[in-house]
């Protein structure tokens, strides 16, 4: 009977498992440069009022995909809820509530199209746009 060796070697995705001389290379889904670190509200610096922003990912394990979803504190206000990156770039905005997605791409969340390397997002009350 031939021994069972493990050893892991600097593979970029796994490990290699032998049986006697002959290598059976195993890999995982997805390595750690791969992941996300989770997501923070940043709270506003300008005179909108802040809503409340949650963040919905595909794994708490390893972070690939976020849902940032902003919603308004005060729905009797008639304010629009805006989800906004980097100070001053406007994702999308929605009556009472909006969401917006993300990917993770070498350990950096992007966001937008074209895709915005995501530094801070913010969740802000603002008018309804013009003619609304």
């Amino acid at each position: 009977m031939l021994p069972l060796l493990f050893a892991c070697f600097q593979l970029t995705h796994g490990c290699a498992q032998t049986l006697g001389t002959t290598p059976i290379t195993t890999t995982e889904s997805s390595s750690t440069t791969d992941c996300c670190p989770a997501l923070t509200q940043t709270l506003t610096s300008s005179s909108f009022p802040d809503g409340s922003m949650t963040f919905a990912y595909n794994s708490d394990t390893c972070r690939t995909t976020v849902t940032a979803t902003c919603v308004s504190t005060d729905t009797s206000l008639g304010l629009y809820a805006a989800i906004v990156a980097n100070t001053d770039q406007f994702l999308d905005y929605g009556e009472n509530t909006v969401s917006f997605p993300g990917t993770c791409t070498d350990g950096d969340w992007y966001m937008g199209t074209p895709s915005l390397q995501i530094e801070t997002l913010e969740c802000i009350l603002t008018n309804p746009p013009s003619g609304k």
